[in-house]
């Protein structure tokens, strides 16, 4: 049987033949193989050169279970996937109650606790003079020029129909929008800020008739105390008297 040697060398003189080379003479010292082991050789020299290259075995996927839905597989992706940009348990439930809650600027008028919503409150200022507008109600201080603006001034005593009484010191104008223009609301003093959950508001009480009770749009609630909760766009209708 030849060697690994010869089986190369046969080998490259037969691809030299095929690209049309010229084949180098044998060697006077090879002795030509018996017919045997030419046999042989053939067998060696294909075993070694055309034998199918070596398969590895390759891991198969495993297998998906079937999807009748595809848009149902998409949609529990996306499910799964929000779990995480969710927001903790604590930052959801403050978000819904600021969603759902009332900021009410209070003051108070004679002996009662008013407020109204603070989104309509436009800035407060200490009284001024005002001038005097002619046959105008009696809640109706009269007018003032706030950076060029005139607006009238509600006395908030007498447009609810409260008892007059003495100068504190502390009284305040209220300056709130109204359509495109301003008004002021008289009021005796500003006390806080709160915040109430807007599914609390109750609606105004059936004691409250005729006009005093299109002035009010609810009943809040806060740390025991009731407020009064006006409807600025019957407050501020001059033609209701």
């Amino acid at each position: 049987m030849m060697d690994i040697a010869e089986i190369r060398k046969k080998a490259q003189r037969e691809r030299n033949q095929g690209e049309g080379g010229t084949v180098a003479p044998p060697s006077p010292s090879a002795a030509a193989p018996p017919l045997a082991a030419v046999e042989s050789e053939g067998e060696i020299y294909e075993e070694l050169f055309s034998a199918e290259p070596l398969r590895y075995p390759v891991a198969s996927p495993p297998s998906l279970p079937a999807v009748s839905d595809p848009l149902a597989l998409i949609l529990a992706g996306r499910r799964a996937a929000l779990v995480e940009d969710e927001l903790p348990a604590d930052d959801v439930e403050q978000a819904q109650e600021t969603a759902t809650a009332l900021e009410i600027l209070c003051f108070r008028v004679a002996d009662e606790l008013y407020g109204i919503d603070i989104m309509e409150l436009k800035e407060i200022i200490k009284p001024r003079e005002t001038t005097d507008v002619p046959r105008a109600p009696s809640f109706i201080a009269g007018v003032l020029s706030l950076r060029g603006l005139i607006i009238p001034i509600f006395i908030l005593r007498e447009r609810l129909g409260l008892p007059s009484a003495e100068s504190k010191g502390k009284e305040r104008i209220i300056v709130v929008k109204r359509g495109d223009g301003l008004c002021g609301l008289l009021v005796d003093e500003i006390t806080q800020v709160v915040r109430i959950a807007a599914d609390t508001v109750e609606n105004p009480p059936a004691v409250l008739d005729g006009i005093d009770r299109e002035f009010v749009s609810g009943i809040g609630r806060h740390d025991g105390s009731i407020i009064i909760l006006l409807h600025l766009d019957k407050v501020l209708d001059a033609a209701l008297i």
